[in-house]
């Protein structure tokens, strides 16, 4: 039986299959790993749970609750452990479910508003930036987060919007005002069933694939301890898990006032 010749094009296929399948191993080692950011919200209250959650290699990023039993130390054991620490100060809801110690309501006027969000900054030691705990009413006033974000430009520090909300204004005023700023893209654990977190988990997984990056939001429920408990970063190659820090848009810097938004002289 005689073989047909092959032609000058089948052979440059050819050619050109065999060097992409001898790249394809290379490109792959060079393509950078996707960026996943995840956050654990509301520590501060418990202990253990708050420990456990510090202690899961998926997240970076620690948000502790100001005025809390052991906000302070749970803040001191992130530190230690390498983790970003951010306070998450309970804000104004539309459902008027109470904020608790040192939380952020319009209604209570300005003066108190900022003298808590000082107290909460200050009490939460390490803190590189802020996240909202609820605020479904005050990340929709523009005016009241710009309060807060004057703070926080004066403090150099950087804002989370937890997104409780999806008409929030609180990320466009710390991009006006000149203050880092980044938004969640995913609830884990709002149903805390693993059926849910599972399917989560992999919203956010695409998200991260097809855009690079993503930010998750967490708690420490013992649900949500038990589902990372059950995974291995391993599996995850192509994945780094990073501070949010990583994420942050930088907009222009605004000049920081002389004088600090609560009246009180800015430290030098």
């Amino acid at each position: 039986m005689i073989r047909p010749v092959p032609t000058l094009r089948s052979a440059l296929v050819l050619g050109l299959a065999a060097v992409l399948w001898w790249l394809s191993p290379v490109m792959a080692s060079e393509r950078p790993p996707v960026r996943i950011a995840v956050i654990v919200d509301d520590l501060g209250n418990q202990w253990r749970n708050g420990l456990a959650a510090i202690d899961i290699p998926f997240i970076q990023t620690v948000a502790i609750m100001p005025g809390r039993p052991y906000s302070r130390r749970l803040a001191e054991a992130s530190k230690q452990a390498g983790k970003t620490v951010i306070v998450h100060a309970p804000m104004a809801n539309q459902s008027d479910f109470p904020l608790g110690p040192l939380g952020l309501d319009r209604n209570e006027g300005r003066a108190r508003l900022l003298s808590n969000l000082g107290e909460g900054l200050d009490d939460v030691p390490y803190a590189e930036g802020l996240s909202n705990h609820m605020g479904s009413r005050l990340t929709r006033d523009e005016e009241a987060m710009s309060w807060i974000m004057a703070e926080l430009n004066a403090r150099d520090l950087f804002f989370i919007d937890s997104l409780t909300v999806s008409d929030s204004k609180a990320w466009q005023t710390a991009e006006r005002m000149g203050v880092p700023w980044h938004r969640r893209q995913v609830f884990l654990d709002h149903k805390p069933t693993r059926r849910f977190m599972a399917g989560q988990w992999r919203q956010a997984l695409d998200i991260a694939r097809k855009r690079g990056a993503v930010t998750v939001i967490c708690h420490p429920y013992p649900e949500t301890l038990a589902f990372f408990a059950s995974l291995d970063p391993a599996d995850y190659p192509d994945v780094e898990w990073v501070s949010v820090k990583a994420l942050l848009s930088h907009p222009e810097p605004r000049p920081i006032p002389t004088w600090r938004p609560d009246g009180r002289p800015r430290e030098s």
